[in-house]
Formats: C-alpha cells, structure tokens, sequence
C-alpha cells in the first residue's frame, strides 16, 4: 500500500506513526511490526474514530487470501504490543463488529497532518509501584504482590482510564534513583499509586496514596487494616475499596481540570468526568447541564460507550424516570445497547442498560444484565448497588438490600441514590423506622420522596410529620396526583408494592384531615412499631 506525500503523523500513545514515510517509532526509534500488522495499522489510521468492520480489514489486508479471523486477531495483537496499548485503549475491540483506532491526541489522516474535528483524545493513565514491605517478614511479600495485583487489574476494569501494565511499573520502580516524577515521566503516566505496608497488632496495615505526576500534589491517601472477614475478604474488599476510591478520585480530578478550561479544550475524559459529577449531585436544574456535557463527550470520542448510556440515563432523568415517555425510555434503552455495543465490559454501560430494561418492564433481561454487570467489574459499587435496585423492583427486598450494602462496603462515600432505593427496600419491608432515617440522609428530597415519607411516618402513627412531609410534597407539586404518579411511574413487577405505597399515602391523607383525633392507625405514638 503506497503512503501518500504529507500524509498525517498520528500519535498513539508515546508511538507516532508517520503514513508519509510508513515508519511507526517511538522517541526516534524504529518500531519493529511485521507487514501485514502495520499494513493493518495503516487502514485503520486512516478511518480514526470509526468501527471498521472485520471484513473491510480482511478485504484490505489480506486481498489476495483467505484467511481467518485469527490473523487479523493475531495482527491487532502485534500492534497493540508494539504500542504499548496491552489494555486496548488506542486500538478497541468493538465486540462483534471490528476494530477502532483512537489516536491520543486527536490526530487524524489527512493530507495536511492536522487534527481532525472532534476526533478523542487521550484518557488518564495510572501506574501502580509496589508497596513498601516495612513488615519485616519476607512471608507477606507475595500476599502484598497480590494485593496491588488484584488493584491494577480491578483499575482495568474501568474502560476509560489506561492502566500501566504492572511488569513496566515494578520494573521502573526498581531504579531506586529515580523520584515519583521520573517514573511518571518513564511510564507516561498521570497518576502514581505508591504506599507502604506494616503490621500493627497482628494485622496487615496499607497505607496507598495516589499522586498527581504533573503537579506532585497527593491527590488521595488512606490506610486500610487488612483484617478479613465479613462480606468480602482480605484479598476482595480492600483490593476493591481503594479500586473504587481510586477511581472515584481520579474522575474527581479530571472534574477539576475541566473546570480551569473552556469547553472546546476539554477532553472525552474531562467532558464525562464534569458530566457525572453533575449528574450525581442531586441539585436542582443539573441533568441538562450533565446532558450537554455527555453530548461533548461523544463529540470528542464518539467510541465512549458510557458517554452514550450516561446521555440516555439525563433524559429519563429529565422526565422524572419512571414517568418519562414510552419514547423517552425507548430512545435511552436504545443509547444504552449502542453503548454495549461499543463496551462490552464496560460494567457501568451494563449496569444503565439493565436499569433501562427493567423501566420497560422486561425485568429478567434487567436482572440478567445487572448480574453481567458485577461480574466484569465487582469493582463497581454502582454495580452492585444497581444489581440490589433491579432486585426491588423484582420484589426481592431482602437480598436488595443485601447487594447495597455490599456497594456501601466497596463505597464508604456512598451518592445519595443509595439510600433512597434502600429506604424503598425498606418500606417494602414494613421497616417504617429505619427506612424514614434512611430516606432522611438524602440532601434534597423530591416531592414523590417527601410524600413516601408522609406516607410512612403514617404507618408509624406519628401524624405531626405525616403533616410537614404532606406539606413539603404539595409545596413541591401542588397539582401532582402521587397515588396515579405511582401507578404510572413506580417500576415495580409487583401491583403489591404500589397498592402497599398508595395505601401509605391514603392513610397520610387521611391523618392530616384528622385535625383534632386520634392517630388514624389506633394508636398513640408511644404504642407505635
């Protein structure tokens, strides 16, 4: 295949493939790639941001030949080697449909070498070093090897951050002369993860910190007691919280480095991380703020798959989600399968696609999806927590709240849509205490929220605050019928769930009518469950 006279030098990664002169190289130096991988590689610079299909790649590089799709599986292999992409990230697999390359800095092919529009830009990449053995038993070196294992393949499991192979980051920690900012700038990474382990009455304590390369400012640091037992064990749930901690931070900060550029210089990354921030919130007025920001992330890298589910998920939000449009719910289901279809381990696609199912009533492809959803990434705690919220609506109370409190366990610093779905849980379970102190916790209650909670100080017979969240509801909502809101738009498999709500809310009616009696129940408030 000749190379056209000032075609594009596109980056990939620290790799630059040069189509004028068909070099691929990096940092001057030639790197090696058989014909018929770099032949691969060219086709696909030259389409960057879009999904070839596997039998365009095998027309174009295997034209005289038949051959099967374990030669072109073998030379996406060879290149991503070549690269340095071992988890995939420049060079994607779109299941079942080919490949798409996404160069780093937006590069694309065209005859002046200059960045196309909107085409995506890199993704953070993290090193993790090998902890510090200050145990003084040189028994616990592989348990700690283990343990940043299980945390850099748990990191992996987040479609858009890169994460340095662990061979490369012990190796260059290896050099003892070498500072955090040396490293970094060896392994091309943004974010370092160091810490130390020691023992402490027995027990095995880590101390992690995640580093900002750029800046040298520790962005996070925690210790964590290794002390085993309950839900997860020693080698699950540390490993899974400081997954989690670590992947909320870093989103944290590339929130914080969208809010010091213009929105035409942000990236996929920075567009999704504000997007999410907001999204997450609770406050008034933010899901069109977080739609935008979702939209100019697809803009920038239209192969971000949670970008697509994330957009679907703001216009159910936008119609108050179960009382969205059958349309509304359609269209976002339809984003969330694009989604998917584009990443396929990505859980949280997963996890917005089963949500979605479950809207439409199809809860089985919802359960199913939700369960898929955990196992490729029990790093997740949406995950799980989506997983407990499906299992609800399936009238599965019990083992709901056993899947959220397994997220809260993963995620200390749980978002405020946990324990509405917990209070919900526990409502259904005629747990009228706890489920009011839980739904309390959330910062800014809906008018549909503030009348559950009427509704079930009412079950408790305390009829002074069945009036103020009766009260609180109407202020909201002044025209809003909420038993036919409920009947409409409370996902649920079960009429039992609604008619038991509903009837919570009748009865709140009905005490705040009774000025001057008696609590409706029967009861005073001391007699209440």
């Amino acid at each position: 295949m000749a190379q056209e006279p000032g075609a594009a030098i596109i980056h990939l990664g620290g790799a630059m493939l040069d189509l004028g002169r068909g070099t691929l190289s990096r940092d001057g130096r030639i790197l090696p790639l058989r014909s018929k991988s770099f032949r691969l590689l060219c086709e696909l610079a030259r389409q960057p941001g879009r999904v070839v299909l596997k039998g365009e790649l095998l027309d174009a590089v295997w034209p005289d030949v038949t051959v099967t799709e374990a030669s072109l599986s073998q030379a996406v292999r060879d290149i991503r080697k070549a690269i340095a992409d071992e988890a995939g990230q420049i060079l994607r697999t779109i299941a079942r449909r080919g490949f798409m390359l996404c160069p780093s800095d937006g590069s694309a092919a065209s005859n002046r070498g200059t960045p196309a529009a909107g085409s995506p830009q890199a993704q953070p990449r993290i090193a993790l070093l090998p902890l510090a053995d200050r145990t003084g038993d040189p028994d616990r070196r592989p348990i700690l090897e283990g343990l940043m294992e299980e945390i850099t393949a748990g990191l992996g499991r987040f479609r858009n951050l890169t994460v340095v192979a662990r061979h490369s980051a012990f190796s260059a920690a290896a050099d003892t002369s070498l500072g955090l900012a040396e490293i970094g700038a060896t392994l091309r990474a943004d974010y370092i993860v160091n810490g130390s382990a020691r023992l402490a009455d027995g027990h095995l304590v880590l101390a992690v910190a995640l580093n900002d390369v750029r800046s040298g400012e520790i962005l996070w640091g925690d210790s964590f007691a290794c002390e085993g037992g309950g839900w997860l064990t020693l080698q699950d749930l540390i490993p899974r919280r400081i997954v989690q901690r670590l992947f909320a931070v870093v989103e944290e900060a590339g929130h914080r480095e969208s809010l010091r550029r213009g929105k035409a210089e942000m990236s996929a990354f920075e567009h999704l991380a504000r997007g999410r921030s907001l999204f997450r919130s609770y406050e008034l007025g933010v899901n069109e703020l977080a739609r935008a920001h979702f939209a100019s992330a697809i803009a920038v890298d239209p192969s971000l798959g949670v970008a697509h589910s994330l957009l679907g998920m703001t216009e159910m939000a936008l119609h108050d989600y179960g009382l969205a449009p059958l349309e509304v719910k359609r269209g976002a289901k339809a984003r969330a399968h694009h989604a998917v279809e584009l990443s396929p381990d990505d859980s949280r696609c997963l996890s917005h696609l089963s949500y979605l199912h479950a809207h439409l009533r199809e809860f089985e492809a919802g359960e199913q999806t939700a369960r898929r959803a955990v196992e490729v990434n029990p790093c997740d705690a949406d995950a799980l927590f989506n997983l407990g919220h499906i299992l609800s609506w399936r009238g599965r109370a019990e083992d709901c709240l056993m899947w959220i409190e397994a997220a809260r366990e993963v995620n200390p610093l749980w978002p405020a849509y946990y324990d509405v779905a917990a209070s919900a849980a526990l409502y259904d379970l005629e747990r009228y205490e706890e489920s009011a102190r839980v739904l309390l916790r959330v910062p800014r209650l809906s008018a549909r929220q503030e009348m559950r909670l009427a509704a079930t100080y009412a079950r408790m017979g305390d009829r002074d605050l069945t009036r103020h969240h009766i009260a609180r509801a109407r202020m909201l909502a002044p025209d809003l019928d909420f038993a036919e809101a409920n009947r409409r738009g409370w996902t649920s498999e079960h009429e039992r769930q609604i008619h038991h709500l509903n009837d919570g809310i009748e009865l709140a009616e009905r005490m705040a009518q009774n000025v001057d009696g008696d609590s409706i129940t029967g009861g005073s408030k001391e007699e209440r469950p």
